[in-house]
């Protein structure tokens, strides 16, 4: 509320003695209740007799939710309490106080890694010192984000950029880990990926020798724990243990007080899927000695016991002041009320003043106080009508004030002058503007005009966003109703053509060198203005397609709902970003179902329906049909998405032993990137491989691998060096598959992969197996399906199958190794994939010439005389070094 009253007379023109005050309605139930829940927090930390950050058993009194209706003026209060707070601090003399404010409804607020890095760079304004999180996190980050600077992350959006920057957070960082690793910040400066592995591993080293913060319960665990948002998710502990141990300050010492804001928690807990609300509750829960001022719409439920499948820490012994019968001890929840006759009174008469006098007259006071029911919003919008009446001359009276929201609403629009009135429509399409997106909408609109529009009180403005200006939710929502009903309103078409022109804008400010964060924010504006008006434009596919490509899938398109007027094309959009998030948390049947009736009424060929079909594609052959999803690839072949659609008919190709038609194209394509590159090259070697073409796949990995390192991938380094110890298996020479094992699992450490882990365990079972060394091989084996198991990776066991056969072949048992080759069988031709293997280790039971017959499908590379004879000689050179077990024509001697 104060923010629109305070520019009201300058803003309109006052030329009058009339003057604009600050007012904050002084709302003395909710401000004593947050000064006693500080107290009460303080008191209940001094009190215990173990830190409740170190007793997670503890039932946590750290909340204060503050609810009500939209316009109510939660937004405010939240406000006005952290002034208040600093101010009082501030003339105590304290440097120990610290307020943190997050609006869950900015771009990207709800994402577990900006949380996380705000309340640091919060936090950072009590000391530089916060070595449990910043090892934890630098140690998180060069895994997670191999070859990205954490400062790149932090100067992402516009509110953490200022953030972090108003205390140097990245520096603080960086200078925790350089005491620990002087050499090693490649992680946070953004070096090649060896210079982060080496920040790891020294971190890690010393977690493990017991020489780094052994006195931080749990610390250890969650620094070699993988590097998601899971793990991630658990790091607030870290955060509240480092703030448990500042040193105090002040006569007497007292430890310091911390505020953390979380307005608009209703995009939180207004969700059907509780996944992000899940992440911040533990957030919280973590964090006992920080008190979180929670502000939206809705009563949080987390002292409701029925809720524990949904959320992780729930009930009344976690929550005990959270419950609804307890109405008296705080911190607690509090509805936020209209304000009395009286409040609402004070606040207008101090709103505008003539003289040290209420500008309004009392009857006209009246006619607002009666029509508003005490809404906040409702008596800002009326000081703004009062206002603009004065500016014109007149002498406002009672009968230009009163009705409902919607007529002040209606008034509102009305004070403006005709393009002015253009331009408010179409601020209230849209969630967020700034004048060039303005300007966009209504391309006639002079520039002095758009200038103007932006200085009008009504309008909220944060230069922390690209797109500075908003209106509130509910006022947004008043002013197209309250249109329909004024002469020169818009119609829904008129609507419709707006949206589109801002649409278009949001895609050309797009352009293809606008980083993830650009195009997250500007897909997330497009979805919304999509779902409502019933536009749509087929960059949305596009940079759907780039964030999924990108990992940024899991919070796209989040509480949207779509209208009755959404286009085809956007229920297509929206349904194949839930297939995507479907089939990214191990529901490809689900997926499946959802994406095949995806496409409906949607142009056929379309940037959409293609980007429906591949994703289609991709849930197939997770759900393992892969005919299905290769029918689909071919179709995509030269559309929109032509090189995946050509790589995953390659794989397809491969997969059922059609080695020469894979190659081929293989060899003909051009990669649009690094990655896509590595990956072109590792199939090729695949390719190589399985045709014992040992030499040529041994070169193609070697081109991955040196690839990954130029360009930093650290991921596909590790998986190229998989490959390579799956290659040198064969040769009988321990030492190239120890060497290729060994770098790729400092990798993993990296960037975990488990399927990497199991490929590099069934490579050593072969390479033991060759050696000679069948107990270590054994034991190799069963490691190998063991981690296949622990992971759901069924492809693991077709290779633990060829390890175990060879072995058992070498060693003389082969009825053993063809109950093995049976099995082997049944699964390749369940799974239509991997069908090779049959024949390959055919060869070493049965010799060249039955495994030629056994699957004359397969397409070797130059024959299957040929490939199935240089796989012979890998199970003959190793029986003329141990005698009996197979011959020189390949084929086994039962009586060995």
């Amino acid at each position: 509320m104060a923010r629109v009253n305070l520019r009201a007379a300058f803003m309109s023109g006052l030329s009058s003695t009339v003057t604009a005050q600050q007012v904050f309605t002084n709302r003395v139930d909710e401000v004593a209740a947050f000064n006693r829940s500080v107290e009460s927090l303080c008191r209940t930390l001094d009190e215990a007799e173990v830190s409740p950050v170190v007793d997670r058993g503890q039932g946590r009194r750290n909340v204060l939710t503050l609810y009500g209706v939209g316009g109510i003026g939660k937004t405010t209060l939240s406000q006005e309490l952290e002034r208040r707070l600093l101010a009082d601090a501030a003339a105590e003399g304290r440097d120990d106080v610290v307020a943190v404010r997050v609006d869950l409804s900015e771009d990207g607020a709800c994402d577990i890694e900006n949380l996380l890095m705000r309340l640091r760079a919060g936090l950072g304004q009590l000391g530089s010192r916060w070595q449990a999180f910043d090892l934890a996190l630098a140690s998180y980050w060069v895994r997670a984000h191999p070859g990205e600077t954490l400062q790149d992350f932090l100067d992402s959006s516009p509110a953490l950029r200022r953030a972090s920057r108003s205390v140097g957070l990245g520096d603080q960082i960086a200078e925790s880990v350089r005491q620990v690793d002087p050499a090693g910040l490649g992680g946070l400066a953004g070096l090649a990926h060896r210079a982060a592995l080496a920040t790891y591993r020294a971190v890690r080293d010393r977690v493990r020798e017991g020489r780094l913060l052994a006195h931080c319960e749990l610390f250890a665990e969650l620094v070699e724990a993988e590097a998601d948002y899971e793990t991630l998710s658990y790091f607030p502990y870290l955060l509240a243990w480092d703030l448990d141990h500042l040193p105090r300050r002040g006569r007497p010492a007292r430890r310091p007080t911390v505020c953390v804001f979380l307005d608009t928690f209703e995009v939180v807990n207004g969700r059907a899927d509780r996944t992000v609300e899940r992440l911040i509750q533990r957030c919280v829960y973590l964090m006992p000695n920080v008190l979180f001022v929670i502000t939206g719409r809705n009563r949080i439920d987390w002292a409701d016991a029925a809720v524990g499948g949904e959320l992780d820490f729930t009930g009344p012994q976690c929550w005990p002041h959270l419950h609804f019968s307890n109405d008296t001890v705080e911190p607690r929840q509090h509805l936020v009320g209209y304000l009395s006759e009286s409040d609402a009174d004070s606040y207008l008469r101090e709103a505008l003043v003539r003289d040290r006098e209420p500008a309004m007259a009392e009857e006209v006071r009246r006619r607002i106080i009666a029509g508003g029911q005490g809404l906040p919003l409702y008596l800002d919008l009326s000081v703004s009508h009062f206002a603009a009446l004065l500016a014109r001359g007149g002498q406002p009276s009672a009968t230009d004030f009163g009705g409902s929201f919607t007529a002040v609403a209606t008034r509102s629009i009305r004070d403006l002058p005709r393009k002015e009135r253009d331009l408010v429509r179409t601020a209230a399409l849209t969630d967020r503007v700034g004048a060039e997106l303005l300007r966009a909408g209504q391309p006639g609109v002079p520039d002095g005009s758009v200038a103007r529009f932006l200085r009008r009180p009504f309008l909220m403005h944060d230069d922390a966003y690209a797109l500075p200006y908003s209106l509130h939710a509910a006022l947004r929502h008043a002013i197209v109703e309250a249109d329909r009903t004024l002469p020169d309103g818009w119609s829904d078409r008129d609507r419709t053509e707006v949206a589109a022109r801002l649409l278009a804008w949001l895609g050309e400010r797009l352009g293809p060198s606008a980083g993830r964060v650009a195009a997250a924010n500007a897909l997330e504006s497009a979805l919304r203005l999509a779902a409502t008006y019933g536009v749509f434009e087929d960059w949305m596919a596009r940079a759907t397609q780039r964030l999924v490509e990108a990992g940024q899938w899991s919070d796209l398109g989040a509480g949207l709902t779509v209208e009755r007027a959404a286009t085809p094309e956007c229920r297509a959009l929206v349904a194949a970003i839930r297939g995507v998030q479907l089939r990214r948390t191990g529901r490809a049947a689900e997926a499946v179902e959802l994406l095949s009736g995806a496409g409906e009424g949607v142009r056929r060929g379309s940037a959409t329906a293609q980007l429906v079909q591949i994703h289609l594609a991709h849930a197939l052959r997770n759900h393992g049909d892969y005919t299905a999803a290769a029918e689909i690839y071919r179709v995509l072949v030269g559309g929109e998405f032509d090189a995946a659609a050509r790589y995953w008919l390659c794989d397809f190709e491969y997969l059922n032993g059609r080695f020469g038609a894979a190659l081929g194209p293989l060899r003909e394509q051009r990669s649009h990137g690094p990655e896509a590159e590595g990956e072109r090259l590792r199939l090729i070697g695949h390719i190589w491989r399985v045709n014992a073409r040992f030499d040529e796949a041994t070169a193609s990995y070697t081109e991955a691998i040196d690839l990954a390192r130029r360009e930093g991938l650290a991921a596909a380094e590790a998986k190229a060096l998989a490959n390579l110890a799956q290659t040198a298996c064969w040769s009988g020479a321990a030492e190239p598959v120890s060497d290729a094992a060994s770098r790729a699992r400092d990798l993993l450490d990296l960037v975990p992969n488990p399927v990497e882990l199991v490929k590099i365990r069934s490579a050593e079972a072969v390479a033991l197996a060759v050696a000679g060394d069948a107990g270590a091989a054994a034991e190799a084996v069963e490691g190998t399906r063991r981690l296949a198991d622990g992971i759901g990776y069924r492809g693991g066991h077709n290779l633990a199958d060829v390890a175990q056969i060879l072995l058992g072949v070498l060693g003389g048992d082969h009825d053993g190794a063809r109950r093995t080759r049976a099995e082997l069988e049944a699964r390749t031709r369940r799974s239509g994939g991997n069908t090779y293997w049959v024949p390959i280790v055919t060869s070493w039971i049965d010799g060249v010439p039955t495994a030629a017959e056994h699957d004359p499908g397969i397409e070797w590379v130059d024959g299957p005389a040929a490939s199935l004879g240089r796989w012979a000689e890998v199970a003959v050179r190793r029986s003329t070094d141990t005698g009996p077990g197979v011959g020189r024509d390949g084929r086994g001697d039962e009586a060995s």
